[in-house]
């Protein structure tokens, strides 16, 4: 699954959460912990339909206020209600979080990802 994951993300340029379920949420939140560890420095998007994420956008803020995530951190995840304005904020995403843990470390040691399997931008 990492592998498969790895790959596509190699050739991604952001990766998008639609409204979803377990699977989405693990996906999201997995790309999500990519960025704040600095093994891709991608902008992760939310298509926050009929505002279907809000409660989770409500929660990170909390964990942010509470001090699990740091305000940089919480920069990670762009959303908007439409695909447009979703694409738009994508495309002007600047990356403000600091990286956690070296990406090659990490890629070899924890993921263990060749370095044909780089997701980094």
């Amino acid at each position: 699954m990492h592998q498969r994951k790895a790959e596509m993300a190699k050739h991604s340029d952001a990766f998008i959460a639609l409204p979803g379920g377990y699977g989405t949420l693990e996906e999201l939140l997995e790309v999500i912990t990519w960025a704040q560890l600095g093994i891709h420095d991608k902008p992760v998007g939310l298509l926050n339909v009929d505002d279907y994420y809000n409660s989770l956008l409500s929660f990170i803020d909390k964990a942010v206020e509470e001090g699990f995530i740091s305000p940089n951190a919480r920069h990670i995840i762009v959303s908007a209600p439409t695909a447009k304005e979703l694409v738009k904020k994508l495309e002007e995403y600047t990356p403000r979080h600091e990286r956690v843990a070296s990406k090659l470390s990490w890629e070899t040691e924890q993921l263990d990802y060749s370095q044909e399997y780089d997701i980094s931008r």
